[in-house]
């Protein structure tokens, strides 16, 4: 399989990625809302509970939403996704343990860690509005963990509308190309 087919395949059967892009950006407003109301802590807790339930709401969202296929058995962008899964599970840890020594750093550290995963979605997608979410969630965990900008909100909370808004684009400029083609 080549590499266009391989992306216009997984593009088809996640619908680009928006459904997942959208469910993560919910998951990380109510965990900035239960940060807000109940600590850092069980923020994280909601964080981490959300994040297990990302990949299966998106795909429940893409079949029965969007009635998207599944995509082609043998598709290696399929493994590059599920392989970047990784970078997820090292951020966890390292935010688990700034949460146990510096809560502060927590979020500002899974949010770089997400945004590192967003940039394997390029390739896996065919979009480079991956390189822009990605840039936006590193640059926002950046900041929060340096403390060099006061943010207006808590890190999870930007890092959700961040996600919402841009889960939005992707599903526009894929209702785009499909137009185009």
């Amino acid at each position: 399989m080549q590499i266009e087919a391989a992306q216009q395949d997984m593009a088809a059967a996640h619908v680009r990625g928006a459904p997942g892009v959208l469910v993560s950006g919910l998951v990380w407003l109510i965990a900035g809302g239960v940060w807000t109301q109940q600590g850092v802590a069980t923020g994280f807790t909601a964080l981490f509970v959300g994040g297990i339930l990302i990949f299966p709401a998106s795909l429940l969202i893409s079949r029965l939403v969007f009635r998207a296929p599944k995509a082609s058995p043998g598709n290696p962008l399929e493994r590059l996704a599920l392989e970047s899964t990784f970078v997820l599970f090292a951020g966890l840890f390292l935010a688990w343990c700034f949460l146990r020594v510096a809560p502060e750093l927590a979020f500002p550290a899974m949010a770089v860690a997400i945004g590192v995963r967003y940039f394997v979605f390029r390739t896996v997608y065919g979009n480079a509005i991956y390189w822009v979410l990605g840039g936006a969630l590193a640059i926002v965990g950046g900041l929060a963990a340096i403390q060099i900008v006061t943010l207006p909100v808590n890190t999870a909370l930007i890092v959700g509308a961040v996600e919402v808004c841009l889960s939005v684009v992707i599903f526009l400029l894929g209702k785009k190309a499909a137009a185009a083609n």
